[in-house]
Formats: structure tokens, sequence, C-alpha cells
């Protein structure tokens, strides 16, 4: 069946302003993770492996030298306040002049940002002692803050930590300052270089939680009161901010006191505020943007007219679309074979096919860019389940059949005036293919603000049938599987009510060992896909472009890419 041609996407395809991770930004690393994913198992399958991100990426290692100016660019204006203002361009402007206790570990490749490995930010070391209910951080005694008034340049201490965090908790305007509140009891600060967070259980995802850079950015105390953090940034990251002209263009010059001894290379960084992808790529191509995100569809003509460019591939953290089934009440889906037969009706390869010429990769209930945390769909490990991601409309009929269900009538809802017109054909497309099993599904399309993320919406439950979405992109896959799955979350879309779900989730969120978390955490998708609580969708190939004289870049997945990647930069113009 023919589901539809994809047109060019738009400006914040796939997201809402709150949930945009930079797609068709120049920060093109904050968009998305990870490289070509492993098939596995033998599997014929409909879509294209991904060329390997490092093929024309990398460049031969050589000593980096200091200095130069760079350019990229933003989509829109960022407000300066972290905490007051949790949009995604507040948290990665955040990410060039703020500070974590702990970050996530970059590489030329990818692959390396997909796992999220911790690494030290502002804390040199951490430790978690006896029975895991206790994070002590240590941390740089040469970290300090920008030389601006009223802090001028003073040492970060533990009270700057403790001031940040009991911001985060109690800010009116932060819309995620519950974010630490199931985990964290308190925190102590018994001398300036040591932080203690006392939490309620142990909690593996523990770090992630601190690096996440939603969250966490560490501000002088003197923001309370000696300047305001909605007007200037004063942190103890690698660039200070020099000047910012609303819908024009920001400057970024380097920390010289940065406390990582000669980084960032980069002398300066202009952001240009360029709200349209078309203008971005068109920079791009006049050489006057050094790094940028290409879209897919524009990628073979960029690289023709920029021959000398390198691209990174990778799949994005950004389009995550997945079917939710109702399962309250007395809902038709609460029958686990009416959510696999509308999973093997929905033909992820064909829209695979649709909009990235058959490039990419299922996935599962945690996403396929999360690199060793996620089980593929196609491989080997998924064991039985694997069918049911498969198109295969005759058994999904037979299910229906057995299950009393033939020709059901159900809502397919979906929101289309938040994700672009690429959201809005999957959903169409989606809801075509449905159709096949004899099913009959009435289409409601909803505003997004008013009926689908309201706190009322379809998002957080309130709906009857089926409804086509987005995920958030988080940065851990318990966050995930917490969210999506266990009775206690108000993010439980369908209304899962599974306690053997549930203590599968709640020992998976308090084991440490990070090895035997990777397994409890693949055994979960596992049981996921055997039940089919949800139908996750499918991720196409994004790429970032890299200007031919720009060298040490490192792929950062996260809001970070301030410090994760543009660091790192430095310029080798001949």
């Amino acid at each position: 069946m023919h589901y539809g041609r994809t047109t060019r996407s738009e400006p914040g395809l796939f997201l809402s302003r709150r949930r945009a991770m930079g797609l068709g930004v120049g920060l093109a690393g904050a968009a998305a993770v990870t490289a070509a994913c492993g098939r596995g198992g033998g599997r014929e399958t409909g879509a294209k492996a991904i060329p390997s991100a490092t093929q024309a990426a990398q460049v031969a290692p050589d000593a980096p030298r200091p200095g130069g100016q760079a350019r990229t660019r933003f989509n829109g204006t960022p407000p300066l306040d972290p905490i007051a203002n949790t949009t995604f361009r507040a948290q990665t402007l955040a990410g060039f002049t703020y500070s974590r206790l702990v970050k996530f570990k970059t590489g030329a490749d990818p692959a390396v940002a997909a796992n999220y490995e911790v690494v030290p930010d502002l804390a040199a070391s951490w430790e978690l002692p006896g029975d895991g209910t206790q994070v002590i951080f240590k941390l740089r005694a040469n970290a300090v803050f920008h030389d601006k008034a009223p802090v001028n340049g003073r040492k970060v201490d533990a009270e700057d930590i403790r001031f940040t965090f009991e911001r985060f908790r109690t800010e009116p305007k932060n819309s995620n300052k519950a974010a630490f509140d199931t985990v964290v009891q308190g925190i102590e600060t018994p001398d300036a270089n040591t932080v203690v967070f006392k939490l309620k259980a142990p909690y593996g995802p523990i770090l992630n939680l601190f690096a996440n850079p939603q969250y966490l950015w560490i501000l002088p105390r003197e923001s309370a009161g000696g300047f305001d953090p909605a007007k200037d940034q004063i942190g103890s990251g690698p660039w200070v901010l020099e000047s910012l002209q609303p819908d024009i263009e920001i400057k970024l010059r380097a920390n010289r006191k940065y406390f990582l001894e000669g980084k960032p290379y980069v002398d300066q960084w202009t952001i240009a505020i360029l709200p349209d992808n078309l203008q971005g790529k068109a920079q791009f191509q006049a050489e006057r943007l050094d790094i940028e995100a290409i879209q897919f569809e524009d990628k073979a003509e960029v690289a023709q007219s920029n021959p000398r460019a390198r691209f990174l591939s990778y799949l994005p953290a950004n389009s995550i679309p997945f079917l939710a089934f109702q399962t309250r009440g007395n809902s038709p889906f609460k029958d686990e074979r009416a959510r696999r037969a509308f999973s093997m009706a929905f033909d992820r390869d064909s829209l695979l096919q649709l909009s990235y010429d058959g490039q990419g990769a299922y996935h599962n209930i945690v996403p396929a860019h999360m690199g060793k945390w996620w089980l593929d769909p196609k491989g080997s490990e998924i064991g039985e389940a694997g069918k049911y991601f498969q198109r295969n409309i005759r058994d999904a009929k037979a299910m229906l059949e057995a299950a009393g269900l033939a020709g059901l009538p159900f809502k397919f809802i979906y929101t289309n005036n938040a994700y672009g017109e690429r959201f809005n054909q999957w959903a169409e497309a989606t809801a075509a293919m449905l159709k096949d099993l004899g099913v009959r599904p009435t289409i409601v399309v909803q505003d997004y603000q008013r009926e689908y993320i309201s706190a009322n919406g379809t998002f957080f439950g309130n709906f009857e049938g089926v409804f086509f979405g987005l995920q958030t992109p988080f940065t851990d896959p318990h966050d995930f599987l917490f969210n999506m799955a266990h009775s206690a979350s108000r993010r439980n879309h369908g209304g899962i009510a599974d306690p053997q779900l549930d203590q599968m989730i709640e020992k998976e969120g308090a084991t440490l060992d990070e090895a035997t978390r990777v397994k409890l955490v693949r055994e979960i998708q596992r049981y996921m896909a055997e039940k089919m609580y949800y139908a996750p969708g499918f991720v196409g190939p994004a790429y970032t472009g890299v200007q031919p004289w720009v060298r040490g870049f490192k792929w950062s997945a996260t809001y970070g890419v301030g410090t994760e990647s543009y660091a790192e930069v430095w310029l080798d113009r001949g």
C-alpha cells in the first residue's frame, strides 16, 4: 500500500517547544544520539543500516591549535535563566556558560554519547558508599566563576551547589522542580569542597540524574540578589556570555580560567539566530556556519555542494514515535491480542522507506538511540516477541477474531499542530495501515496545547482508543520505563497496571551495578514487547555537517553540547 510522500521538514519538526532538543539548529549535536544499529539474529529487514558515523566524519589526529572565531546557530533567542525557564533554548545556552556536577562522555563517533556514560564536570570525583543511599561529590579545587561583578571570579564552593539545588526545587517557574523529589532526601555540605546528597533509597541512575542537562546547572549564590540571572549569565563553564542581541546573534568568548587546562580552544563563538532550516543550510553551504544540522533530505545536495565537508550520521533522540493503547476501564485494549495485532499492522519499514529511503531502526520501549541499553526488536535476543514488530496482517486479523474484536471501532488520536508535516504524514499513514485489519478508526485530530498536552489531556492518559505521539527524549532508560509503564507514574499514558512489571522496574531502578542494570533493562524490554503495552515506532538518520577546518568535534546528544562538544573544537584553516 502507498501511504503518501514526505515533504521538506518544517523548523521544529518532531518537537514541541518544550521537548525540542535542537533539530534544525546549528548546535547539531544537541539533537540526538547513536550510530548505526546492529541487526542480529539473521532476520530479513526492510530497513537499511545507517553508514558508520565515522566513515566521513573522522580526521587524522593532530595537536589542537588555540585561537580563532567560529559560528553556529540557534533557531530562536534563548532566555538566560536555565532554572526559571526550562525551554530547550535556555538549557542549550546554559551548556556553554554553566557547569553541572557531572556530564556525559562524548567522542567523534556518536556511539560514545549513545551510552550516556557519566564523567566529571565540576565534581572531580564521587562515591556511593555503604548501602548506596548517599552520593558524595568532591569539587574541583581550581573551578572558579566567570570574572564578572559581583561574583568576580571567586572559587566555586559547596554552598553554591546547595543554593542551586534549593532554588531548583522551589523556583515557581521551574516546570522540572520535582525532578529530584522522589529520589533525594536532602543535601549536606560538610566543607567547602564536599557535597553530600542523601537519598531516600538506592537509585541506580542517580549520576545520570545529576548529569542531565535539563536540570542542575550550577549558579553562584550571588544570583539570589547580587545580579539577575535572567539578564546575565555568570557560570563556571567554558564560555563567557559577552553579548546577546535578540533575534540577531549571541557572542561568547573563551573562559581562560576554565578548570580544564588549555580548553576551550576557540577564542570566540558567534551563535547566529536563524529560525529557518533553509537559512541554516544555505549558510553552511556558503561556509558561513562551521557546524550545522543537516536534514536527511538535504544531505545529498549539501554533500555535493560542499565536497570537503564531513558528515556525522546518527539516530536522533528527539524522534520517538509510538502508539499508546488505553488499558483503563473496560477498554478493548486491555486484551494483549488487540495490542499485538495493532503493532503487527504498524508498518515501520514502509514509514522508514517513506521518509528515510529505508534507512534506520526500530525503537523498543527504550529507543534505538540508547546504545547498549536498547534491545533490538529485529535481533535474536528479543525472542518470540520480535514477530509483533513485523507487518503481518493475516496473523493480526486472526488475533482480533480470536479476541472477539473483529471490525473493532475505536478512536485514533493525534495532534497536527506541534511536530511538523512529516509527523502528520506518519500519523495519517499509520491510521490507514490499521484499517487493513478490518477495524474502524475514527480519526480525532487535537490541538496540541488545549487538548493533547494539557494537564488533563490525551498525553497524560485522558483518552479513549489509541493515540499516535512522540515521546520525550530522556537521558536514562529508567525514565522511559518508569514514566511510561509504572502504575505510579503520571506519564503512564495507557494506564498500565501490571504488578510484575512494576516490580521489574523498581528492581532495575534500585540496582547500582551498571552491567546488572543493563541486563534488567533489556529483560523489561523483552517483557513489554511480549505484552505490547505500547507499539514502539522507528527512527531514521540525521546528520551533522562539519566544515573541513573544524577539528576535535566530539558529538553530544544533549543540551550540554556547549561543554560536551564545543569546548573540544579547534580550527585548522591552514
